[in-house]
């Protein structure tokens, strides 16, 4: 598939693939799921801003700006959920340390049971999703009449025209 705004091939000069993402529609992260990500690793240890600038590069979690993992950082500890103090414990400038607090523990838990229960849907919708891909060669049942056919949606309908 070609770049859908300009028709052309994607940046390393392949065309991309069928599902990849369109151009400049990358996953970002940005909102409850960086501030969910950013206690987290408060749970663990306290530490600086650009300690966890560099934990959240290496997870490997979607991209996201440094500025605003710092603005974040300043939201938790206003909300009460992080707080934090001037280390001037090592040589050279003081550096900012945050910390969880126990709302922040406690905000923090609540987000990992709703995740759970995001998870759960969403494997069960991989699941029905790869169940009505099954061929009959694979032992499933073919799609009978009235459900979405393999490569369609669930709930998608195929319009019917009455001649």
């Amino acid at each position: 598939m070609t770049d859908s705004k300009t028709g052309s091939p994607n940046q390393n000069g392949r065309n991309a693939p069928k599902d990849a993402a369109p151009a400049g529609l990358q996953p970002r992260l940005t909102g409850d799921l960086l501030t969910s990500s950013l206690l987290a690793f408060l749970r663990r240890w306290n530490a600086y801003g650009y300690q966890l600038v560099r934990e959240l590069a290496k997870s490997g979690l979607a991209g996201f700006d440094t500025t605003t993992v710092y603005r974040t950082l300043r939201q938790l500890e206003r909300a009460g959920l992080v707080s934090s103090f001037w280390d001037t414990s090592e040589s050279g400038p003081a550096r900012r340390m945050y910390s969880l607090t126990k709302a922040g523990d406690a905000f923090l838990d609540l987000w990992l049971d709703l995740f759970s229960r995001y998870q759960k849907i969403l494997h069960s919708a991989r699941d029905s999703l790869e169940n009505l891909d099954r061929s009959p060669d694979d032992g499933a049942q073919a799609p009978s009449a009235g459900r979405a056919g393999a490569g369609e949606r669930p709930g998608s309908r195929r319009r019917v025209r009455n001649a």
